[in-house]
């Protein structure tokens, strides 16, 4: 036995090559390859793009956030080991799945890669893009034998045909042209004649330009029915939003993508099957409302200022209620203040908003509650206010005025000193608690104070206090806190505080969105990826990060909608990049 088993490995050694011959074999296949899933696509569909690494140990996964035309939905990785005829190959392979972005003819330039001093390169694609899909929507997928196929029975979906898919996304806006600032009504609409199960959106909810502000998505939702030539559809809104642009000029609501849910009869009871369906673009035309209107809410408002009371005592506070209310966005409305004078004093108001969503648009309430003090009794009078607004379907400036508001007050006014809650039993118990103090020894006290032995002690302490708080407050809070450097030294503080209370996708983009209004001044009506990449790019902050804070920006939009979610590594990957753009940004846009 022991003879057979030496003769066996002296076999085995023989069939191995030389040294130093796999090693060299496998450095000489080393090699990048890319190849996609097709040359022409429709705007609807997905494109794979599968790049190759032969032979290279552990490559890095290159980051392909840099494509304008594609957007990455979601990235695979896997590897592959063959020995064969004495040699070894290995191949690691990442996937990547596109979305196109528009039509037109796109380009997927070659990716370059540095492997033990040698330069890499894979050949770029021209993809073809269409509208609609050019996937076959109706094709009968494969499915594993019935189990009731025999000469008994056959499976109830075996033979069936395939059925014929028919729907179409159509987004529909209020007016083609409008006012800046004007609400305007977005819908997008489904045109099935399939049973859909579910619509998932996949693009960003945020247009450039515009203040969106987005309907709660119903439970359920009922039908219409529409003759489209001679066709008779199922129409369901799958979407609302109410729109105010922010600029003048030619705006462009960009195309929306949606993933339908299909129900598949070829695939049992609960089979569903995935579409892609997009609307289209909208240009809209945006006119300023004229210099007299500057600044001015858009729109049709109610304005009233009220008082609860005729008649007041001097020394209690009386609540006036603001109230604004229309179809306009009240979110951007600043109330008119209201005047103090010597004989009342006017505190801040307390702000409350209130948003209503009505069929056909979208309604806001403001409410302003503003307490007042009085310094003196009489008949005081607060003026009339005056609230102005736009109206576009008008097209004038209109002036509301509320009505002036007289109060009677009462009373004296008490010493400042005096509090009007403390009963007089109280302070005449007081009294007598001094007399007997004044009328008894004090003991333990006959030593005076400042000959005690701890009295240096507490006099040194608090001139350190002293000494401590005057130096922090001339120092510190007048020269070092205001400072920009202490301030982009909070800003980030704070946003790395953020990221660490993240715990699923979608809630980094409001930690992104609250940094980048803090570090650029800017309001959160005014945040888009196209003023985000221009004070970056300002800042002097590189391409490929920009890049790569509007791509992640963008995946966690997309997380609210997507119900394919992110593993935990990826998430820790993401994070950890957002930590290194954090402290670059902080270094750069000071």
């Amino acid at each position: 036995m022991r003879r057979t088993g030496s003769v066996v490995l002296l076999a085995i050694l023989a069939a191995l090559p030389p040294g130093g011959a796999l090693g060299a074999g496998d450095a000489a296949a080393a090699g990048v390859t890319a190849e996609v899933s097709a040359v022409k696509i429709g705007l609807d569909d997905t494109l794979v793009y599968t790049l190759t690494f032969s032979n290279i140990q552990d490559p890095a996964q290159p980051d392909m956030t840099y494509l304008d035309d594609f957007k990455v939905l979601q990235t695979s990785r896997s590897s592959e080991f063959q020995f064969r005829d004495g040699a070894s190959t290995a191949a690691i392979r990442f996937t990547y799945y596109l979305m196109p972005t528009r039509t037109g003819r796109l380009l997927l330039p070659a990716v370059s890669y540095s492997h033990q001093g040698r330069e890499y390169g894979t050949q770029a694609f021209a993809i073809e893009v269409v509208k609609g899909s050019l996937a076959a929507g109706g094709a009968q997928r494969p499915g594993a034998p019935s189990l009731f196929d025999d000469d008994f029975f056959s499976s109830p979906f075996r033979n069936r045909q395939p059925q014929k898919v028919d729907a179409y996304l159509r987004a529909v806006l209020s007016k083609p042209s409008c006012f800046k600032g004007e609400q305007l009504l977005f819908r997008v609409l489904l045109y099935t004649r399939n049973r859909i199960e579910a619509v998932n959106m996949l693009s960003s909810a945020s247009f450039a330009g515009f203040w969106q502000e987005w309907f709660p998505v119903p439970q359920s939702i009922s039908p219409s029915s529409e003759n489209v030539n001679g066709v008779i559809y199922q129409v369901y809104e799958v979407r609302k939003a109410a729109l105010f642009a922010g600029e003048s000029g030619s705006l462009t609501i960009p195309p929306l993508q949606f993933e339908l849910q299909l129900a598949d009869p070829a695939a049992g009871f609960f089979g569903t099957q995935a579409l892609r369906r997009s609307t289209q673009a909208i240009p809209v035309a945006v006119s300023d409302p004229g210099a007299d209107a500057a600044g001015l809410p858009v729109g049709q408002f109610t304005f009233s200022l009220d008082c609860p009371r005729r008649e007041a005592d001097v020394n209690e506070i009386v609540t006036l209620r603001m109230r604004i209310s229309g179809s306009g966005n009240t979110k951007a409305i600043m109330p008119p203040a209201l005047p103090g004078n010597k004989a009342a004093m006017v505190y801040p108001a307390k702000i409350t908003r209130e948003t209503a969503f009505a069929d056909d648009s979208l309604a806001g309430t403001l409410i302003a509650e503003i307490p007042v003090a009085f310094q003196q009794k009489g008949d005081i009078t607060f003026p009339a206010l005056e609230f102005r607004y736009f109206d576009p379907e008008r097209r004038v400036v209109v002036a509301l005025r509320s009505a002036p508001l007289r109060i009677r007050v009462s009373g004296e006014k008490s010493p400042s000193g005096l509090s009007r809650t403390l009963p007089g039993s109280t302070i005449l118990q007081k009294g007598e608690d001094i007399d007997f103090i004044k009328g008894s020894p004090l003991r333990g006290l006959v030593r005076p104070i400042h000959r005690r032995s701890w009295f240096p002690l507490l006099l040194a302490g608090l001139f350190l206090a002293n000494l401590l708080v005057l130096l922090k407050v001339t120092a510190w809070d007048r020269g070092i806190a205001p400072s920009a450097g202490m301030r982009n030294r909070r800003l980030l503080a704070r946003a790395l505080k953020g990221l660490d209370g993240v715990r699923r996708t979608e809630e980094i983009a409001p930690v992104l969105e609250s940094y980048f209004c803090a570090k650029s001044g800017l309001g959160p009506a005014e945040i888009c990826d196209r003023r985000i990449a221009e004070a970056l790019a300002a800042g002097g902050l590189a391409r490929a990060d920009i890049d790569r804070f509007l791509f992640i920006k963008g995946q966690s939009e997309l997380a609210r909608f997507s119900p394919a979610k992110k593993s935990a590594l990826e998430l820790k990957k993401d994070l950890q990049a957002l930590r290194g753009l954090f402290r670059e940004i902080d270094r750069k846009m000071k």
